[in-house]
């Protein structure tokens, strides 16, 4: 083990717990009958498999299984994958007061893109005035997820009511992405499309949001404007050129040049623009425009 990682004895564990991100890795059947509150779930044997589940890289993490030495193992794979604060209890999790009192559904410990999480209460903020009472009934607000990944913003969206269809060009992205909604109750629709492909169709119906994270194809910008119903949000963000100090994508075809994203839809009305470069990267360009009511 390297520096980076310590065992935590109950004692500590029960007063700093408000310090950690909690992960329990023992077996489904264990963790229904009983866990620490507000502990996040994931199997020691699918950590691998499941990593968009985890939280953000730079969480401290503790991790607690059914003995130490399994804590200690399933903390050194979550080493491998990248996190740097991560701590195991050395016990038993019965040892812990309270560990097992827990019945809940387990925490959610992923994210969704920040900047989607940031904006989301300004798409979702109410209609200024109440519908007439011959008004048509109208079902929920119809989102679309492009280059959707491990489907973690998919799964966001249709967890604040919206009726979500997710794209991707990989079936094994899509596939994560199912299982995820089915680990938190929602449905939504993937499709297997290459977002690059010539002859893209067209939209099969206007969408009231779409949103695309970390994906760059030019070609598909006036396709995006045209499927957005009128009122209808989009959530952008990419990378930017300066992005290749930090690593991929280093290919200027995939990095956003000063102000292209500002200027990349015409028709919609930009309600927020920015280009970040933090220390450390990443360096990006985030865009949340709207497309003009019909009126």
């Amino acid at each position: 083990m390297n520096g980076s990682m310590e065992p935590i004895d109950p004692q500590t564990a029960r007063s700093r717990e408000m310090t950690f991100v909690v992960l329990d890795t023992r077996e489904p059947e264990a963790f229904a009958c009983g866990h620490l509150a507000g502990s996040g779930h994931i199997p020691s044997a699918e950590l691998r498999a499941r990593r968009a589940e985890l939280p953000p890289r730079d969480a401290a993490i503790l991790v607690v299984a059914e003995d130490a030495t399994a804590a200690a193992a399933a903390a050194a794979t979550l080493e491998t994958l990248g996190y740097a604060a991560v701590s195991w209890l050395d016990a038993p999790l019965g040892a812990v007061a309270g560990g097992l009192a827990d019945r809940a559904p387990a925490a959610r410990l992923w994210r969704p893109a920040p900047f989607l999480e940031e904006v989301l209460p300004l798409i979702c903020r109410p209609p200024a005035a109440a519908p007439g009472p011959n008004a048509p009934a109208s079902g929920p607000p119809l989102a679309l997820d492009l280059a959707c990944g491990a489907g973690r913003d998919a799964v966001f969206l249709a967890r604040h009511g919206f009726e979500v269809e997710a794209w991707d060009h990989a079936p094994e992205a899509l596939e994560r992405t199912r299982d995820l909604a089915r680990r938190h109750g929602v449905t939504l629709r993937t499709e297997v499309l290459d977002l690059e492909r010539a002859d893209l169709p067209p939209p099969p119906r206007p969408f009231d949001l779409i949103i695309c994270f970390r994906f760059l194809h030019r070609p598909l910008f006036p396709w995006m404007e045209r499927a957005l119903a009128p009122g209808g949000w989009l959530v952008y963000e990419t990378f930017r050129t300066g992005q290749e100090r930090f690593g991929r994508p280093i290919r200027a075809h995939f990095l956003l040049a000063p102000d292209e994203l500002a200027r990349a839809f015409p028709t919609l009305e930009t309600i927020r623009y920015e280009e970040r470069d933090p220390e450390g990267g990443p360096v990006t360009a985030r865009l949340l425009a709207r497309r003009p009511d019909r009126a």
